[in-house]
């Protein structure tokens, strides 16, 4: 009996906290809200992965004493279900291979992202973070080889840059009203223009920034209904954050996985996966890693892309 009782207290205190966690996405999907009680729940969203390895550890524990805790297994699929909508799969060769890397505003070498550009290539390469001194760094190693590059380099974090093997037009650099920027260009793939936008919001932690980062990202969903449209970079949102949940998000579907890329310490283990590459329907993902460490506090993604058609 007092071991039945040692072992459902920590049961009893854990299991709420970690249940409401794993439930937070569909409030985050339902009703974000858009005030400070909203970004702060956001924040919280971000930790499926944790709140599922606690609540396995409450129903193991909560079996030693009632064998019905092992109903409560199932609930461990809610992650997955709750994430944000993902674009198909597809097994044939990728027309495209998208990296993104935020570089890390206080880094200079580029030589450990090159490093890994040159074992696993790609076709296009979205830079945040980009300052003056990496941008110059790239011009010294002929930017890996890409021929073709639309730089913003800036010395605060809103820098932006893209490496691209095919041509880009119409580059245009847009601000929001706090500063944060995003480039727009325009690339051919399979004889069709998609377009491209490489994004990086500022940081959700007060109500501006978080309707910011959210109305930017439901502005390119709405647009990518009309056009091909490939979204990328470190976007400060997981896939259980209201800025990727909604049907009016759902023009706009996910490719890259929900492994942590930020911080980038022992792998990204306590991490966050907030680095992302987004596809317009008619795409489908051929896969989805993580980079290694390439001196920045975020590791980078690399995704591969098919076009299927509308």
């Amino acid at each position: 009996m007092k071991r039945a009782r040692v072992v459902s207290r920590p049961v009893l205190w854990l299991s709420a906290p970690a249940l409401l966690g794993l439930l937070l996405p569909l409030q985050r999907a339902w009703m974000p809200g858009q005030g400070s009680v909203g970004w702060a729940l956001d924040l919280f969203a971000h930790w499926q992965p944790l709140y599922g390895a606690v609540w396995l550890i409450v129903c193991l524990l909560g079996a030693l004493r009632d064998r019905r805790w092992v109903l409560g297994l199932p609930l461990l699929a809610l992650p997955w279900l709750t994430a944000s909508a993902v674009a198909p799969r597809s097994e044939a060769v990728p027309d495209l291979v998208v990296a993104v890397a935020n570089v890390n505003i206080r880094q200079h070498d580029p030589d450990a992202l090159l490093d890994w550009l040159q074992q696993k290539p790609a076709n296009l390469v979205v830079l945040t973070e980009l300052s003056p001194d990496y941008a110059a760094a790239l011009a010294e190693r002929q930017y890996g080889g890409f021929v073709h590059r639309a730089l913003h380099p800036l010395a605060s974090p809103p820098g932006l840059g893209v490496l691209s093997d095919r041509p880009l037009s119409n580059v245009r650099v847009l601000a929001d009203g706090l500063g944060a920027l995003r480039m727009e260009a325009d690339l051919a793939i399979g004889g069709r223009t998609v377009h491209l936008i490489a994004a990086h919001p500022k940081p959700p932690m007060a109500t501006r920034k978080y309707r910011a980062r959210d109305g930017l990202l439901r502005e390119l969903a709405s647009a990518a209904i009309t056009q091909p449209t490939i979204v990328a970079g470190d976007l400060n949102a997981t896939p259980w954050s209201s800025a990727l949940l909604g049907s009016d998000m759902r023009s706009l579907r996910r490719v890259s996985g929900w492994a942590p890329t930020y911080p980038s310490e022992a792998r990204g283990v306590f991490g966050i996966g907030i680095d992302h590459v987004l596809v317009s329907s008619g795409f489908a993902g051929t896969h989805a890693e993580r980079g290694p460490d390439i001196g920045s506090d975020h590791l980078p993604v690399r995704v591969g892309l098919r076009w299927q058609g509308e």
